[in-house]
C-alpha cells in the first residue's frame, strides 16, 4: 500500500454510540485522481489513526476498500502481519497465496490462528490455498449452515480481538481481480465483542478439518447484540446481527420502514419477499428506491418494481466473469447496512452470515458515493 502522510480519525463523536467510542474527527487523504465528471467521485480511502492505548496497532489501515479502486490483499496481509496474539478468520473461500503465507508466519511467531472454512470448499476436495492452510497444521474447522445445510458464508477476520475486517469480499482471485466488492476495517469494541462471540459460536459447531463424518451439534441461535443502539429515524437497530435465524431480514425491513427520503441498494442476490414488500411500502409513502443488482442473479420481483416506481439497474463484474458481488444498502444518506448477507431466504434461514448497521458518516458517505457511481454505470433490464 502507499505510504501514508496523514491519518483519518474516521469515527466521529456525534454519531451512533456503536461507532463513537473509537476515535473522533477525520482528515481525508488525496490518493487518487478524481473520477470522470459524469460519474460521482468516491471519496479517497480514509485511514485509521494510531490507537490511543497500547495493543493492536491499526495505524494506517483503510477504513474501507472498494475493489475497483484498491487491491484487497495488501491491507489484509498487513493486518495479519501486525497481529501478536490471536487471529480468528471465517472464510467462505480463500485463494490468495500471500494471505496463506501471512497466516503461517503469524502461527510461527506464536499467534493463535484459528480458521473456519465453508464445508463445500473443503469437501470433496479443497482448493490449493485452503488445503495449504489445513496441511500447515493451523487450527482449522469446517462447517455448513444450519442443521447441516446451507453454507458458512461469512468473510471476516478478527485481529488480536481489537480490529474487525468484514464485507462482501472473499479472499479470492475473483474478488481481487474481477468483481465489484467492498471490505471495512472496524475497531469498535462493541461490534468486535459481537463478532468474537459469533466466531466462538461457529467454532463450537464446526467440525475439525479432516473429519467430515464427525457428528454435528444441535444448532442453537447465533449471538445477538445485547444493547442495540443504532437510532435511525426513531427505530433502534442492532450494531451487528448474525444468521441463520438471527433476525437479519426483519432488522432490514424495520430499517426500510423507517426510511423517509431514499434507499439505495447494491445487492448480488435479492429474492426476499418481506424486503420487497417493505420497498413497496416505502415507495408508496414517497421514498425513492434504487436497486442495483447483479445481472445474472435471479430476481422474481420485476413486475413489483415497475408497478411501484422503483428504479432497477443491473451490473456485471469489472472484467470477464467477475460479479457485482456487493451486499450493502444506504438509507436516507444516514445509515449503512453491509456484510455478507444476500437478501434471500437462504441467507436468513440456513447460512451463517454477518451484517453491520452503522450511521458513521466516515462509512456512510463513501458507500453512498460508491453506489451512485455503480448505479450510473449500470444498465436497465430488458
Amino acid at each position: 500500500m502507499r505510504k501514508i502522510n496523514s491519518f483519518l480519525l474516521f469515527l466521529l463523536l456525534a454519531v451512533s454510540p456503536a461507532f463513537s467510542a473509537a476515535v473522533s474527527g477525520f482528515q481525508p487523504l488525496a490518493l487518487k485522481p478524481p473520477a470522470p465528471a459524469e460519474i460521482p467521485a468516491v471519496p479517497n480511502p480514509f485511514y485509521t489513526p494510531q490507537p490511543e492505548k497500547g495493543g493492536y496497532d491499526w495505524t494506517g489501515l483503510p477504513a474501507y476498500i472498494f475493489t475497483e479502486q484498491e487491491r484487497l490483499a495488501p491491507p489484509i496481509i498487513e493486518a495479519i502481519n501486525r497481529t501478536k496474539h490471536t487471529l480468528d478468520i471465517a472464510l467462505y473461500n480463500l485463494q490468495i497465496t500471500e494471505a496463506v503465507q501471512a497466516m503461517m508466519s503469524a502461527r510461527d511467531r506464536g499467534v493463535r490462528v484459528r480458521v473456519i472454512f465453508d464445508y463445500a470448499h473443503v469437501y470433496p476436495s479443497a482448493g490449493r490455498q485452503i488445503q495449504a492452510v489445513i496441511d500447515s497444521g493451523i487450527d482449522t474447522r469446517v462447517m455448513k449452515g444450519r442443521g447441516g445445510s446451507g453454507s458458512m458464508h461469512c468473510k471476516y477476520a478478527v485481529y488480536d480481538g481489537e480490529l474487525l475486517e468484514t464485507g462482501s469480499a472473499n479472499w479470492s482471485l475473483s474478488a481481487e481481480n474481477a468483481s465489484y466488492e467492498n471490505i471495512m476495517f472496524v475497531p469498535d469494541p462493541h461490534i468486535i465483542q459481537g463478532y468474537r462471540a459469533d466466531f466462538e459460536w461457529m467454532w463450537s459447531q464446526a467440525k475439525p478439518a479432516g473429519s467430515p463424518g464427525a457428528p454435528s451439534k444441535k444448532p442453537v441461535p447465533p449471538p445477538a447484540d445485547p444493547a442495540p443502539s443504532v437510532n435511525f429515524n426513531g427505530t433502534v437497530l442492532p450494531s451487528y446481527i448474525f444468521s441463520p435465524r438471527g433476525g437479519t431480514e426483519g432488522a432490514i425491513v424495520r430499517a426500510i420502514d423507517a426510511s423517509t427520503v431514499e434507499v439505495d441498494v447494491a445487492m448480488f442476490s435479492f429474492t426476499s419477499k418481506p424486503i420487497m414488500e417493505a420497498f413497496k411500502r416505502a415507495s408508496a409513502r414517497g421514498v425513492k428506491v434504487k436497486l442495483l443488482l447483479y445481472s445474472k442473479s435471479a430476481f422474481p420481483f420485476r413486475q413489483d418494481v415497475s408497478k411501484n416506481r422503483i428504479e432497477l439497474r443491473l451490473a456485471e463484474g469489472r472484467v470477464g466473469n467477475g460479479l457485482m458481488h456487493n451486499k450493502f444498502a444506504v438509507l436516507d444518506r444516514a445509515l449503512l447496512v453491509n456484510g455478507s448477507f444476500n437478501w434471500s431466504a437462504t441467507a436468513e434461514n440456513l447460512n451463517t452470515e454477518n451484517t453491520i448497521f452503522t450511521m458513521s458518516p466516515a462509512y456512510v458517505a463513501p458507500y453512498k458515493a460508491e453506489f451512485d457511481k455503480l448505479f450510473l454505470q449500470g444498465f436497465a433490464p430488458n
